[in-house]
């Protein structure tokens, strides 16, 4: 078996410089390029292999990150998956998968021990959906971070600025000259559909300012035939009184907002402006092509995993004492559903 002595050797270099390029940390720690590349190549061909079984042993955990999430198959979770998976690479980690939707807390909560897994990223509505787990590791030292959900209790937290992206949002409408927005929601109060919706009103607060009460509309859905009959009795107001822009709390209710409109001969952007949240590959797509706030969702994974790995490698069990929480910046991505509201016509004189 090819060991780090028999590389080292053979470049006349010291154990401890191959042992630092094979553990990915050699550009950290600023060894040469050159001597870097060396190490590579050389160990590739004498057929060097780290023995992770042995290694485990010693230091007690796998290089693996455990990602425990409530969902994978919605396409935002794909890219902060993505995010998590590039960085862990990059760092010679892997990733395995938990599903919590198809698992028990403490059947995860067993594999996550005898896996020895070196820390715990988790994707969730709710820190309390995971609970149990996060208790349990705090108990082993496993060092723990939540993506897209402020940590409430303790670890890394990293998420989006939805409070920042709303009130984006609201400016820009309020920009283009509309003065009746209205943001519309689902019914749950999770963090980030509380935190969109307090920008919002902070944005009515700030560029609106003399149009009364923030005008927020709960109660949809995400699936079309559930949110239609609320979007139709909406656009069904007055000419006169009812919005001229919509903000949605996400890209999939807005573009139901697209469907509902055409289908009531209401035109987008010139009878209604829409602004969706996420910047989801149906965004793109719609038929108008959808304003919306981008979030960073795979630079949220990279983040959240080398900033878990950092402490990993440090071994930084003091982040489990309290939360850690980081907030990336969003953008507004202005596409083909907005535009200044027009005139209307009453009685002789023109309105917004």
């Amino acid at each position: 078996m090819v060991t780090i002595q028999d590389i080292a050797q053979k470049l006349q270099i010291s154990k401890t410089t191959v042992s630092l390029v094979l553990n990915n940390r050699g550009k950290e720690l600023r060894i040469g390029e050159h001597t870097r590349n060396m190490v590579e190549k050389v160990s590739l061909e004498m057929g060097y292999a780290r023995n992770e079984i042995a290694r485990s042993m010693v230091t007690g955990r796998n290089d693996v990150i455990a990602f425990v999430a409530s969902a994978t198959d919605v396409e935002y979770i794909g890219k902060i998956m993505s995010g998590i998976l590039e960085e862990a690479t990059r760092q010679s980690f892997a990733v395995k998968i938990y599903h919590l939707a198809h698992n028990t807390q403490e059947n995860i909560i067993r594999q996550l021990i005898e896996q020895r897994v070196a820390g715990i990223i988790f994707h969730s509505p709710r820190n309390t959906d995971f609970d149990l787990i996060l208790h349990e590791a705090d108990r082993k030292h496993i060092p723990c971070a939540t993506v897209n959900l402020s940590n409430a209790t303790a670890g890394i937290g990293i998420t989006s600025d939805d409070f920042q992206g709303a009130r984006d949002a609201v400016k820009y409408l309020a920009g283009l000259g509309h003065r009746r927005i209205s943001y519309i929601s689902d019914k749950s109060e999770t963090e980030f559909t509380i935190n969109r919706e307090n920008g919002f009103i902070a944005g009515i607060k700030e560029h609106v300012p003399g149009s009364g009460n923030p005008r927020i509309i709960h109660g949809f859905a995400t699936q079309n035939d559930e949110s239609e009959p609320p979007i139709r009795s909406i656009l069904s107001e007055s000419e006169d009184k009812r919005p001229t822009a919509l903000v949605c709390y996400s890209d999939y209710l807005a573009c139901n907002v697209l469907q509902v409109a055409y289908k009531m001969g209401i035109k987008v952007p010139e009878d209604l402006s829409v602004i969706g949240f996420a910047d989801l590959d149906v965004a793109k797509y719609a038929v108008v092509p959808l304003t919306t706030v981008a979030q960073p969702f795979e630079q949220m994974g990279k983040e959240t995993a080398n900033i878990l790995i950092k402490a990993i490698r440090n071994k930084r069990t003091d982040i489990l004492d309290n939360p850690e929480n980081r907030k990336l910046e969003v953008r507004l991505v202005v596409r083909k559903s907005t535009a200044p509201p027009k005139k209307i016509k009453l009685k002789g004189k023109c309105t917004e």
